[in-house]
């Protein structure tokens, strides 16, 4: 019974990470391995999903737990080498950014985080959140808005993303360029 539970629940958190909802994908997995702690799939794509959400220390601890109940032919092994490997690599730059923003230095902080960290992890949707605030920081507001939108596309649900646009909305700023950008739309049209 509790096997039959275990992969109705990673069956939903398949289809859901398929379509763009990492959010309630971990929370279908979670119930998964907790219904069968050796299902390795939902382990695995349990890491995946974390991994997506920028939680690297849980997408560590569920590829452990996954290679812990199979080492042979586990993609976890893989995926953990990798991890570490990144974060080895770019353990430097989260320090240097994080004295960028203590000195105020928010563009050039969203530049390391851009260029040195977020090239190496695949569209992490907690970096990418985090930089769109330093882009706010930085009066780089459409940059910003750039970066929740990605994020949106790739976890529909996530609600830090959908907090900032919000915010962004009410501001008169936003409201200035999104009508700013209207017109220059206009004029291009009109030209043709």
């Amino acid at each position: 019974m509790f096997e039959n539970l275990s992969r109705f629940y990673y069956n939903k958190g398949l289809r859901l990470a398929r379509e763009d909802e990492i959010g309630p994908a971990v929370q279908n997995l979670t119930k998964a391995v907790s219904y069968n702690s050796d299902n390795i799939e939902a382990w695995n794509l349990a890491g995946l999903c974390y991994y997506r959400l920028g939680k690297y220390k849980t997408a560590e601890y569920c590829w452990t737990q996954s290679v812990n109940k199979r080492r042979e032919g586990n993609a976890a092994s893989d995926y953990l080498a990798d991890l570490m490997n990144t974060l080895e690599e770019t353990g430097p730059y989260f320090s240097q950014i994080a004295s960028l923003c203590q000195q105020e230095k928010y563009g050039q902080a969203a530049g390391i985080l851009s260029k040195k960290i977020c090239s190496r992890f695949d569209l992490s949707i907690g970096l990418l959140n985090f930089l769109g605030v330093l882009q706010v920081l930085d009066g780089k507001i459409n940059r910003a808005v750039k970066c929740w939108t990605t994020v949106l596309s790739l976890d529909k649900s996530n609600a830090d993303a959908r907090l900032y646009l919000e915010d962004m909305e009410k501001r008169l700023s936003y409201k200035f360029l999104k009508w700013k950008e209207k017109l220059f739309k206009r004029n291009d049209i009109k030209e043709l």
